[in-house]
């Protein structure tokens, strides 16, 4: 009853706001002068000393940071950076990320921002296609940026920011402090006219797969998340506080977090990391009222033992995408957020929708309004990988309950339903879908599978690539997943399938990453397995892991699990198989696996 009191005080409170932004997001004008960065000058001339930004207990007003950051365009100015240049920035969650990415933007160049992860060859690709001409990194990020770069021909120049709280000892690279050149005297230049068409930021795909792509964030795009997320999905004023801990180099931390608090002019409680342990500190400590969440927070959140600040904090709407259904309940019932505003959205993708209501397990639905209302779902041919179509060429509408292929129309008239796509015409086009409903015709490719109900409420089913086929059947690694994580002493459970020689399809394999203090019993999670599952979903193999495989974004790097597969010569975690027989997972060892690769074991 009191979470219920809670949502239904946080949806009124924030009823005008919601209005407004909607209205904002429907008049975006791309064609508009428009740039986020600049409200920053205009909140402080406002109310100079109000806070802005509370980052490990200090205290930035808008006026601070209005002016560190006309202070840093000055300097980049005359390191030569120009309108639409490329500057990269590869910084860990600090004040000084959005002082260097709000500088670029008031020169009007575009900020490309680095996966603090990533390395080597994936680097100096990011780098390379975003032609940065320079690099403004994070001392601690130096090394990684010299090993990328050492060889490579035409590698930008780089100047570096200490944004720890102790001084480093990296080797500099010979590249100049920013806060020394800061203190030289400069003019400050005046803020770039940019239009809703320019480019605002380039923000990379998580790299699960491949080489990480570029999204294109135009200004337009940029004012848009901050509307609808920061104003219509979440009702911001100024008398709210949104906690952010996920990385500022992720849409959902600078585009939803900073950009949502920087339009509304709310405070921005800003995290260096996602700290379990911390996490309810930090919140009570900030007075947040909101937070912007990864499902894979949440489920850390639930799995984590009782806090002794858990139920004393203020929040009263969440945001955020990937709460998957077995984290869903447990989390509103042990936290009470209030209202949890699951979204379904993607960082260079035309659909999106918000569960404002918090239905449970939904990421929202459509407008009831047709032309505002760009969502397709096609009938969708796992086999083929590709949606079905009709004897006309047409794609095929699902029927309510029904998974498929979420599309969007794109229509260049309108912001929200248009597709900037990557760096690169290839990318791009890979993405678009033709002669959907009607010759000539153009959707967007979201790669994600959906249902919805007869109301119209759609549910995250699972991504394309996220399902294999075994004995002829379609398995969702995700519902897969959510099974097995409800096993006692199970933190994280990442499913996907692995080849096995002589056999149609793939294989399941589970790489399980058990709670501190867990222990695992092969006998107890078979029968688990086999309760909760169908026995061809159930899976064949097991990977004890110490810890989960994740992104910076923590997103679940499948991949690299599944062509490891379960070859104890390359896997260096405990494996299991199942034993139907013996009702059981056995260990897993190199005369059980050679058995399977010569065929003589028959799985």
């Amino acid at each position: 009853m009191k979470q219920r009191i809670k949502s239904v005080a946080a949806l009124l409170t924030g009823l005008p706001s919601r209005a407004r932004g909607a209205l904002q997001v429907l008049g975006q004008d791309p064609v508009a002068p428009q740039n986020l960065a600049l409200l920053l000058d205009e909140w402080a001339k406002k109310d100079d000393g109000r806070t802005f930004l509370l980052f490990e207990g200090k205290t930035f007003t808008f006026g601070d940071l209005s002016r560190r950051v006309a202070r840093r365009s000055a300097t980049l100015a005359t390191l030569g950076v120009r309108p639409r240049d490329a500057v990269a920035l590869m910084m860990s969650n600090a004040p000084e990320f959005l002082v260097n990415a709000w500088a670029i933007a008031r020169l009007g160049a575009v900020a490309a921002l680095i996966n603090t992860q990533v390395s080597g060859a994936a680097l100096w690709h990011a780098l390379r296609e975003a032609k940065s001409k320079l690099v403004v990194a994070g001392r601690e990020h130096l090394p990684a940026i010299q090993a990328a770069t050492r060889d490579a021909d035409g590698a930008p120049p780089i100047v570096w920011e200490e944004t720890r709280a102790t001084q480093g000892n990296e080797a500099l690279l010979g590249a100049p402090e920013l806060p020394l050149l800061d203190a030289e005297p400069q003019p400050i230049p005046r803020p770039a006219v940019t239009l809703g068409d320019d480019l605002y930021a380039l923000v990379y795909t998580s790299g699960t797969t491949g080489l990480p792509k570029a999204g294109r964030i135009t200004h337009a795009r940029a004012f848009t998340a901050a509307y609808g997320f920061g104003r219509f999905t979440l009702g911001l004023g100024e008398r709210d506080v949104v906690y952010v801990c996920l990385p500022l180099f992720h849409s959902s931390g600078f585009l939803i977090g900073a950009g949502g608090a920087l339009l509304t002019g709310a405070t921005l409680a800003l995290s260096r990391k996602l700290s379990v342990s911390r996490f309810w500190d930090e919140v009570g400590d900030t007075g947040a009222t909101a937070f912007v969440y990864i499902g894979e927070i949440c489920r850390y959140l639930v799995n984590a033992a009782p806090h002794p600040r858990e139920a004393s904090h203020k929040l009263t709407r969440i945001v955020g995408n990937g709460m998957r259904p077995d984290v869903w309940k447990k989390f509103v019932d042990r936290f009470q957020p209030g209202l949890v505003h699951e979204f379904y959205a993607a960082t260079e993708g035309n659909v999106n929708m918000t569960n404002l209501l918090g239905l449970e397990g939904s990421v929202g639905r459509m407008p009831p309004i047709p032309w505002l209302d760009n969502a397709f779902l096609a009938r969708f041919d796992r086999d083929v990988g590709a949606p079905v179509r009709d004897a006309s060429g047409r794609c095929v509408a699902c029927k309510a309950g029904e998974v498929g292929e979420l599309l969007g129309r794109i229509d260049a008239t309108k912001v929200t339903m248009r597709f900037e796509g990557y760096l690169g015409e290839a990318a791009t086009h890979a993405k678009i879908l033709r002669d959907v409903k009607e010759p000539g015709d153009a959707y967007f490719r979201s790669g994600d599978l959906l249902k919805k109900d007869a109301l119209g409420f759609y549910y995250f089913v699972d991504r394309v690539g996220d399902t294999f086929r075994w004995k002829g059947e379609n398995v969702s690694t995700n519902e897969v997943a959510d099974a097995l994580a409800a096993h006692d002493g199970v933190e994280v459970a990442i499913v996907y399938g692995v080849a096995v020689p002589n056999t149609d399809g793939r294989a399941g394999m589970v790489a399980l990453v058990l709670q501190e203090g867990g222990h695992f019993s092969p006998e107890r999670f078979y029968e688990h397995a086999m309760k909760s599952l169908p026995s061809y979903a159930a899976p064949l193999f097991v990977r004890l892991p110490e810890t989960a495989s994740l992104t910076a974004t923590f997103k679940l790097k499948k991949n690299d699990l599944a062509d490891e597969g379960f070859d104890p010569n390359r896997v260096k975690d405990l494996l299991f198989i199942r034993d139907d027989r013996l009702r059981t997972y056995a260990p897993l060892d190199e005369p059980t696996f050679e058995r399977i690769q010569s065929g003589d074991l028959r799985l």
